[in-house]
């Protein structure tokens, strides 16, 4: 079973594309170590306020992915530096 979330968020406190991208760097490289998923920005690449994420699991249960990728989007949410605005879940 394979579980995807896609994330959206704004980036309130930023004033250029290189502010975004560290921040970006950080969350994922953070995300990948802390919950053992896949992660990646998956829009937006070219506004400076704006970022989405695609993060993966797989498991044998779907349980086990949604219990995964609601902590990693809790984490996320918890961060100061930006805010989530959309939360897309799918089940493959």
């Amino acid at each position: 079973m394979i579980g995807y979330v896609y994330v959206e968020c704004m980036l309130y406190d930023v004033h250029s594309l290189k502010e975004k991208r560290s921040i970006i760097k950080q969350v994922i490289h953070q995300t990948r170590n802390r919950f053992n998923v896949s992660i990646t920005e998956m829009d937006y690449q070219d506004l400076w306020q704006r970022c989405a994420f695609g993060i993966a699991t797989v498991s044998s249960r779907q349980v086990i992915n949604e219990k995964t990728l609601q902590e990693v989007v809790r984490w996320i949410d918890q961060r100061t530096d930006l805010e989530v605005t959309v939360i897309e879940y799918e089940w493959l």
